[in-house]
């Protein structure tokens, strides 16, 4: 009996294992995403709220499997981006031995090693193996439905159910696959796959599949089973999955009758492996496809050998299993996409595997060569591929993607520098500008910083708002500039300006003398005092933090005219907007000072009403205004008098 190649796999899973881990955090990603804030946020939920579900609507909507195994971690480990990505990196590493084990059964040993190996350096699966997305955990949920279907379905020898026994591997292949909807969008394409497999069964191995109906019968109906809870709630909540409506046009075409968009989408695919790879740099370095040239040639030779051998299920088995993963790609925009394709991961190393495997058996039909000789060469060769993609990847993900085209805006590489700074500084409390203060920049800044002692203040420049702090310390991303106006401000107050790599920092000697023309001093639910306000061809209101706001708040402005009808509203904290929400982290002493545009001649203008509500209460309404101290619910401020 062949002893098993222990150093072999602890090789390739130390690898796997080295290239998904190593650097994850503040090297490659350079920072941290807002796709992977919301899992963060979703998991909070779990651990603080005790929420719980099968499907959760944040973020364009999330199955809810992957979250559970995120919260644990979190609950063990912290509130860190390690404890969030290390859940990835595991499946990542999982997924390597799903592969490995799969193709053993399959086609034995060597294929399955080589196929292993391939996968732990290869730079798609090692890519979404250091994210904090759920889209890493399908291959290896739907891939172990795979191995206890092949458990149950022995290639080599018919296996008959008896008659009273418990058909395990029939039901942990149907539990497996129906788990695997709840990991990630793409996995709706499993029972898909099942579906037509069992059809190829029907067509080509009837006699084989007649011994087994029980166990496929099992496996449907724990799969049912199993689908069911997601199955029943998305019927019940149709409107759960509006992000499946922004991505397919394609199939809309299709179903319109216009085939034209996913034949190109089938063209990009086939050329995904070798061509041209995913287009978008969040999803990879663009452009850049699975396989170089010689390692593609044996993959697209891979799968002819497949298809020339379609008879044989197990050919016919990974043929169809790539087919189909790429199907949720093929009916959607921006295609060829990787995330999309993700399934694919459990079967795509094991075609340029067999391919080599044939060469081996060259030996056999030819006499003339010497089978220890092309044993040698193909090993050789099969360790400068695991060398050569172990560096390709690395230089992928170490030296163009961390700093190509979009991806230090999408990863807030800015907030990444910014939380070093926070780190390593003494700093009491600072204000940061941010494009997402109302919802991303918060959580965002707690994943990236180590510490969290220091009180963030944040705001949206682009709204025309300042925040100073008891500290005098404001810092901004680099290519996030403040408002002309307040830019100008902090000249005439002296701040000292320091521009870093992606940063820029201003403190101010002191703190402004704060002398709006005209003062008032009216006091918003004890939290919120209204200083004063100047008014030119600009609407200036100035703010001072008096204790920690108790929830969202929001500002409104309304112009009336001289018989109190109101002109316009929503220009300052757009109230039209849901999302536009301002957290409780601002805090005491911060002076909030705010420019706002008036959409019309200051002379049809009389009155300016204005105040703060709390926008949770709009939904359903009336909005629940914050009182004044002497307890009414907006100011209305003159204008005809003050110009």
């Amino acid at each position: 009996m062949t002893r098993p190649p222990y150093p072999l796999i602890l090789l390739m899973l130390l690898t796997g294992f080295a290239l998904r881990i190593i650097g994850v955090v503040g090297e490659s990603p350079p920072g941290v995403a807002h796709d992977e804030v919301a899992h963060w946020l979703i998991d909070r939920a779990i651990l603080d709220d005790g929420r719980h579900a099968v499907y959760f609507t944040e973020a364009y909507g999330h199955e809810a499997g992957y979250h559970y195994l995120e919260a644990a971690f979190l609950f063990l480990l912290g509130d860190n981006l390690l404890a969030l990505r290390l859940p990835a990196a595991f499946s990542g590493l999982l997924g390597i031995a799903v592969t490995y084990t799969l193709a053993k059964r399959l086609f034995g040993r060597r294929v399955a090693l080589l196929a292993a190996g391939l996968l732990a350096v290869l730079f798609w699966p090692v890519f979404y193996g250091r994210l904090a997305l759920r889209a890493i955990s399908l291959p290896v949920v739907a891939g172990l439905s795979a191995i206890y279907w092949w458990r149950a379905w022995p290639h080599n020898k018919a296996m008959a159910l008896k008659k009273f026994a418990v058909p395990w591997a029939w039901i942990l292949a149907g539990f497996l696959a129906g788990l695997s909807l709840y990991t990630y969008l793409a996995a709706r394409a499993v029972p898909i796959f099942y579906a037509l497999f069992m059809m190829y069964l029907v067509g080509g191995q009837r006699r084989a599949l007649k011994g087994r109906w029980r166990g496929v019968m099992w496996l449907t109906a724990v799969f049912l089973l199993t689908a069911s809870p997601l199955f029943y709630y998305l019927q019940t909540h149709p409107g759960a999955e509006f992000r499946v409506a922004e991505v397919s046009a394609p199939l809309d075409a299709l179903l319109a009758g216009d085939p034209l968009p996913v034949l190109q989408n089938g063209l990009k695919l086939a050329g995904m492996f070798g061509v041209v790879g995913d287009p978008l740099w969040r999803e990879g370095v663009p452009s850049v496809p699975v396989f170089e040239p010689l390692l593609a040639i044996m993959f697209y030779g891979g799968v002819m050998l497949s298809i020339r051998r379609w008879r044989d299920g197990r050919y016919a088995f990974i043929l169809l299993w790539l087919l189909v993963s790429l199907a949720p790609s093929l009916v959607t925009v921006n295609a060829p996409s990787h995330i999309r394709s993700v399934n694919a991961l459990v079967v795509v190393s094991i075609f340029p595997a067999l391919f080599i495997h044939n060469f081996l058996e060259l030996s056999t039909d030819f006499p003339q060569l010497s089978t220890k000789l092309v044993k040698v060469v193909l090993t050789i060769l099969a360790f400068t591929f695991f060398l050569r993609y172990g560096v390709r990847t690395v230089y992928l993900l170490f030296n163009v993607w961390p700093v190509g085209g979009d991806v230090p805006f999408v990863w807030q590489s800015a907030f990444a520098e910014v939380a070093t700074y926070l780190d390593a500084s003494e700093a009491t409390a600072v204000a940061l500008a941010g494009w997402s203060p109302e919802t991303m920049d918060s959580p965002s800044m707690t994943l990236l910083r180590q510490h969290n002692d220091t009180p963030i203040s944040h705001f949206q420049p682009q709204e025309g708002t300042l925040i100073i702090p008891p500290s005098k310390r404001i810092l901004r991303p680099s290519d996030l500039p403040l408002d002309a106006y307040w830019e100008a401000q902090l000249s005439v107050w002296g701040a000292e300006v320091i521009e870093s790599r992606r940063m820029t920092q201003y403190t101010l000697p002191s703190m402004p003398a704060v002398t709006p023309h005209f003062p008032v001093n009216a006091l918003f639910g004890r939290e919120l005092l209204f200083l004063g306000y100047d008014l030119d061809t600009h609407l200036i209101t100035y703010w001072q933090v008096t204790a920690v706001p108790t929830s969202a708040r929001r500002l409104f402005i309304h112009t009336l005219d001289a018989h109190g009808n109101q002109l316009a509203d929503a220009y300052a904290f757009d109230t039209a907007d849901p999302q536009s929400l301002w957290f409780p982290h601002w805090q005491p002493g911060d002076l909030i000072l705010q420019k706002h545009e008036i959409p019309m001649p200051l002379a049809d203008v009389a009155h300016i009403r204005l105040g703060w509500f709390d926008p949770y209460t709009c939904d359903p309404g009336p909005c629940q205004n914050i009182p004044t101290g002497a307890d009414e619910p907006f100011l209305l401020l003159s204008v005809n008098d003050k110009r």
